[in-house]
């Protein structure tokens, strides 16, 4: 797995000592989407179709092209899902999608696990895909909404500084490597890459 990174501690005052507290991308100090009243029925339909979309990416790349739909049917069954056929689809447009056949290749992991100390901030989180490669890393994560942004300028705000706490962790524990950040867009689905330079502007601060 990945180590956490870990800073090395320097001379600090006793009023600066305090005990680094574990925060996730989603608690970076950006508007959380998450943060809205109750959800409706509608609202609750969506969230169930993007985790049952996350389990169908997660478990087909590593299934033989001819028998993911099988294999992704009978999931879907154990999950009693509604509209099988549609999730099945929508997954397969995705996940057989020769733009994106690196981010679902045996070099790419899924769902890994990921922390690390970035200028005092405690980063934890899970990605959905992390491809290593000779001199780069790239870390996706799906986003299975029905509204897609136009271009990188659009993307939420909340999603940026998500990524931009991911690739800081990924250049401590890959220092020689180049890394890259990107959301994937599954209903188009459309594959949104972060610059580097947004992706510094978002790096996590303690003041965040």
């Amino acid at each position: 797995g990945l180590a956490p990174v870990r800073l090395k501690h320097g001379a600090r005052s006793a009023q600066e000592a305090r005990p680094a507290r574990p925060l996730a991308p989603s608690a970076l100090g950006v508007a959380d989407l998450a943060a809205s009243p109750p959800p409706d029925p509608a609202m609750k339909a969506a969230a169930l179709r993007g985790t049952l979309l996350h389990g169908l990416f997660e478990r087909l790349p590593a299934v033989r092209r001819e028998d993911r739909r099988a294999a992704g049917l009978i999931w879907l069954d154990s999950q009693a899902a509604c509209d099988p056929e549609e999730l099945i689809d929508a997954a397969l447009a995705v996940i057989d999608h020769p733009e994106f056949a690196d981010i679902f290749g045996p070099m790419a992991l899924a769902e890994a696990p990921l922390a690390g100390v970035v200028d005092g901030v405690v980063i934890a989180g899970i990605v959905d895909r992390l491809l290593i490669e000779d001199e780069a890393v790239t870390v996706i994560d799906f986003k299975t909404g029905r509204r897609v942004p136009k271009d990188a300028e659009a993307v939420p705000d909340y999603y940026k500084a998500q990524m931009g706490a991911y690739v800081a962790v990924l250049q401590g524990i890959f220092p020689g490597k180049v890394v890259r950040a990107a959301l994937l867009y599954t209903h188009a689905p459309k594959l949104i890459a972060l610059s580097a330079a947004e992706l510094a502007a978002w790096r996590p601060k303690l003041s965040a």
